[in-house]
């Protein structure tokens, strides 16, 4: 490549960005990333194909030194004139990113804000952004692009972003960056890869005037990788030598003399120097970053300023403002002239630098570089503070963090200097504000265990407040109890008698979730005791809080009376917030209680409450919570909705969540569909371990061993339900563990497993003392019924299954219902009571159709005609065809013959005269109803089970 702006090798690449360039007014805009390695040509490429342009161009640029947050942005905001018009109108001085963040008070915020100046820039024109250097962009800027750049591909707008390929690390925004375009529409990608010898050949020619002998030219090549800015450099080397001419070259002397590195060719260059421009461009190298021109001739002076500038070492640029700066002509000469300064003197080049611009008034960060690079951290020091600062004002928080993290590093340890106690606090801010969490977690420790050590009980206390809801976020729940704890002790030691109570409450809801009831009650009593009187939201929570653990613990009536009071405080207090919560805390004693019909209405009227008011959180908690109790009361559809559209939304909290993945792979696993469902139970199980929450860990473990016995899997359903009964024998939880136990007990006594079932039957007996719920007494009747069955007592069993019948039916819940009706169906058949058991199992078949309950139908089916029943008669045709067909329809039959004969999905279609989508659709379910991953494991279950399918030859439509 040459300085005259004529391209070589790149034909391709002019002629696809030209192209792209004149769609831009008529189909639209779009991204365009274009990667390299250094010097091989990226800029040239964009800039000399925009100088023929008809089109708006605003530039900006990453640098590898110290710059503002947004600063790429802000530049090409500055260049298009929107921060001056903005002014105009607001008949207000010029803005910039700076200014235009005081008014909000989120990183989120300020990307919208940045976003709206963007499109405001760029406007309805053709107009192209030229990003360069985007590998050195800072995280705020390519956050806003990540929002920005996939909305362009319907605009006037066209983004081009070049950066360096190699050395990118693996974490760095910009691979999300270019991952997110690439699953989006209209980026165009460009890999600049170095000449080939002839490429280099001809750059040699441009350069020299002549062409270059085949040797010489492949003696560049080999030393320059084909590189252009190498090639050029090398060459110019070659060139500036003493009675070198072109037509007279000594291949052996031009060996010695052209450089092995680009290093030798700029130390080259340099010899050619006056010694104060030499000095002039190492301090300038030094700076990395653009240095204002006032301040290079304040350095040096002007006329050393102009010898680098007529030598090309320097460019001078101005930007919108006015300013002049002088820049490197490539970014590869600063690194060169870096690495090869001796080491104290490129230290002695940063103390000038720092000396210049802290009496200039420089930008924090570039100050702050500039001492710490010449190894004085105790001047760096202030000046990282002061650019941390900075950027939490920009809501930077990442290089707010990073600055502050260099600051505390720099104090001795064992130090106690006046404000390393604030460095630290902005520290634990910025790192939790962007999402370094163990950062967060190390800095709040730090602060607790000195504030102890100083006797300060308050701080101390506030820190270990601080850490419990950043070990929450971390997922680490032993680390935030203990916490919880330390902070209760803190701020009783310092008499915060309020503080410490509000902590008890957090920390007893903790325990109430992870099951630990007693010691939740305990920590609730004392927290009402440090309560103030007139602290009344405070109070509401303690009696909800109260009501819902006397629930749990068996108290019902009691528990919703002290949660019925609790909300009634909220209500009179007039906060919107206590209010919410005395509601779904309502809503959870009810829930405990079994009284589903009034559990419906409350968590139905939180949720509105909360979403009329704005508080987004509770009220996806409130609605995730519904689902259980949808679930139980057989409102199977109505439950799939409210899952899916918690899951959907995204800033539902992560209980909400996982109850609705909980809930919704359950009721997905009763209708067999395997695979979905043990995507959401693995999902929820996650959430469960990290969040604490019991209730949800038990039933994603129940619903697991549901999809273990469905396929056949024995062994793995009952090692999942004896984790189930000695993680519950382990708790108090005495509300989510009562179904799933009753089915361990069920499973347990089918497959023989006596020590199990027995150890089951003993969890469910102390649920039933506590509580005297009916749902509690017909679980243990049920177990009961099971153990007689197993000890050979056929009518005791089927009295005990009769018993939890009669007791579930009050309560109105199909499900349940259903499954104790197959197996009440089950024991009367043993005991000789058939016109019962038939009875049973007919409502028990038709409770499963409603639901959509494909097994449980299939099971009462298969149990009516083992006792020589016509289940033509008894339950209608489809159930017949189900039962002989194992659930497949005529054409998952049809579809599963053409797969055993090895037709592909598209073949299958020709053949069936349908769609290829039609029979994706129709494997799918087959491969659900069978509980198979793949179609060759489909072919072989259904030959297990006696299908036809794979026996009888396919039916022919042609």
């Amino acid at each position: 490549m040459s300085r005259d702006g004529i391209l070589i090798d790149r034909d391709r690449e002019v002629e696809l960005l030209t192209a792209t360039l004149a769609r831009l007014g008529t189909v639209g805009g779009g991204v365009v990333l274009l990667s390299g390695e250094p010097g091989v040509g990226k800029t040239a490429l964009v800039e000399t194909v925009l100088a023929t342009a008809t089109v708006r161009v605003l530039r900006g640029a990453g640098y590898p030194g110290p710059t503002a947050p947004y600063e790429p942005l802000d530049a090409l905001l500055r260049e298009s004139g929107v921060w001056s018009r903005d002014a105009e109108v607001a008949k207000s001085r010029p803005v910039s990113i700076g200014s235009l963040v005081e008014a909000v008070d989120t990183p989120a915020h300020v990307r919208t804000a940045v976003l709206a100046a963007l499109r405001r820039a760029t406007g309805e024109e053709p107009t192209v952004v030229f990003l360069d250097d985007l590998h050195w962009a800072d995280s705020g800027t390519l956050g806003v692009l990540e929002r920005w750049t996939p909305t362009l591909v319907n605009t006037p707008v066209l983004m081009i972003g070049a950066y360096r390929s190699d050395g990118l690390a693996r974490r760095h925004p910009l691979r999300r960056l270019r991952t997110q375009l690439r699953r989006g529409r209209g980026l165009i990608e460009i890999r600049l890869t170095p000449l080939e010898e002839a490429g280099t050949a001809l750059v040699i020619a441009r350069r020299l005037g002549e062409a270059p002998s085949p040797e010489l030219a492949a003696l560049i090549h080999e030393r320059s990788q084909g590189v252009p800015f190498y090639v050029e450099a090398l060459t110019d080397t070659l060139a500036s030598q003493p009675g070198w001419t072109p037509g007279g070259v000594d291949l052996d002397a031009a060996a010695a003399v052209i450089p092995e590195r680009i290093r030798d060719a700029v130390l080259f260059w340099l010899d050619a120097l006056s010694p104060a421009a030499a000095e002039l461009a190492e301090v300038v190298a030094a700076a990395g970053m653009p240095l204002p021109a006032e301040l290079a001739t304040e350095i040096a002076n002007a006329a050393t300023l102009e010898e680098l500038c007529d030598s090309g070492f320097l460019v001078e640029v101005t930007d919108p403002s006015g300013r002049v700066e002088v820049v490197f002509r490539h970014a590869l000469v600063p690194e060169a002239l870096c690495a090869a300064t001796p080491w104290s003197r490129r230290r002695g080049h940063h103390r000038r630098l720092g000396e210049v611009l802290e009496a200039s008034g420089g930008a924090p960060q570039a100050v702050a570089a500039q001492w710490l690079a010449a190894g004085d951290t105790e001047r760096a020091r202030p000046w990282l503070v002061a650019a941390a600062k900075a950027a939490c004002g920009l809501h930077a928080y990442q290089d707010a963090a990073a600055a502050i993290r260099t600051a505390l590093e720099s104090w001795r340890a064992g130090d106690e200097p006046d404000g390393y106690l604030e460095a630290l606090d902005l520290w634990a801010v910025c790192a939790q504000r962007s999402g370094e969490l163990d950062d967060a977690a190390t800095a709040l420790q730090a602060i607790a265990k000195r504030q102890r050590a100083s006797g300060d009980d308050a701080a101390a206390g506030e820190a270990e407040r601080r850490l419990a809801g950043v070990q929450e976020l971390r997922g680490d729940l032993p680390g935030a109890l203990a916490a919880r704890g330390a902070a209760i002790e803190a701020f009783e030691r310092a008499g915060r008698l309020r503080d410490a109570g509000a902590e008890r409450l957090l920390l007893a809801e903790h325990l109430d979730g992870a099951g630990h009831l007693s010691e939740a009650l305990l920590l609730v009593r004392t927290a009402a005791e440090q309560i103030p009187p007139d602290d009344v939201p405070l109070r509401a929570r303690a009696f909800g809080l109260e009501g819902v653990v006397r629930a749990g613990l068996g108290e019902l009536d009691r528990g919703v009376a002290l949660a019925r009071d609790g909300l009634d405080l909220a209500l009179a207090s007039g906060s919107d917030e206590a209010s919410a919560e005395a509601q779904y805390l309502w809503a959870v004693s009810l829930e405990y209680a079994c009284r589903y019909p009034e559990t419906l209405d409350a968590y139905s009227a939180a949720f509105e409450y909360c979403r009329s008011r704005g508080l987004d959180g509770t009220a996806q908690l409130c609605l995730a919570c519904l689902a259980p109790s949808l679930r139980r009361t057989g409102r199977w559809q109505q439950a799939i909705e409210v899952c899916r559209d918690v899951i959907a939304t995204s800033g539902a909290p992560d209980p909400a969540r996982a109850v609705a993945h909980g809930e919704l792979g359950l009721i997905l696993a009763a209708r067999g569909e395997a695979n979905p469902a043990r995507g959401h139970l693995t999902t929820a199980s996650a959430f469960a371990g990290t969040l604490g929450l019991f209730g949800v860990e038990i039933e994603t473990v129940w619903g697991l061993a549901r999809l273990h016995e469905a396929d056949g899997n024995a062994s793995a359903a009952a090692e999942q339900l004896n984790r189930l009964v000695s993680r519950c024998a382990e708790r108090e939880e005495r509300h989510f563990a009562v179904a799933p136990l009753r089915w361990a007990a069920s499973f347990f006594a089918q497959q023989g497993l006596r020590a199990e079932l027995a150890a089951c039957t003993d969890v469910l007996a102390c649920i039933a003392g506590a509580t005297g719920a009916p749902e509690a007494l017909a679980a243990l009747a049920s177990a009961l019924a099971e153990t007689a069955l197993l000890d050979g007592d056929a009518r005791r069993a089927a009295d005990g299954h009769q018993r939890a019948f009669e007791l579930l039916a009050p309560l109105d819940l199909p499900p349940e219902e259903a499954e104790v009706g197959l197996r009440c169906g089950v024991t009367l058949a043993a005991a000789g009571a058939h016109d019962q058991s038939v009875e049973r199992l007919v409502g028990c078949y038709h409770t499963a159709r409603n639901l959509r309950a494909r097994p449980l139908a299939l099971a009462a089916a298969r149990e009516l005609a083992a006792l020589g029943e016509d289940v033509t008669r008894r339950l209608g045709r489809r159930a017949a065809t189900d039962l002989q067909n194992h659930g497949l329809t005529r054409r998952e039959l049809e579809v599963l013959r053409l797969i055993a004969r090895g037709q592909t999905n598209r073949e299958i279609g020709q053949e069936l005269y349908v769609s290829t989508r039609t029979v994706d659709m129709h494997v799918r379910n087959l491969l659900a109803k069978l509980a198979c991953r793949t179609r060759t494991e489909a072919v072989r279950r259904a030959a297990e089970l006696g299908l036809a399918a794979v026996a009888r030859p396919p039916v022919s439509h042609r």
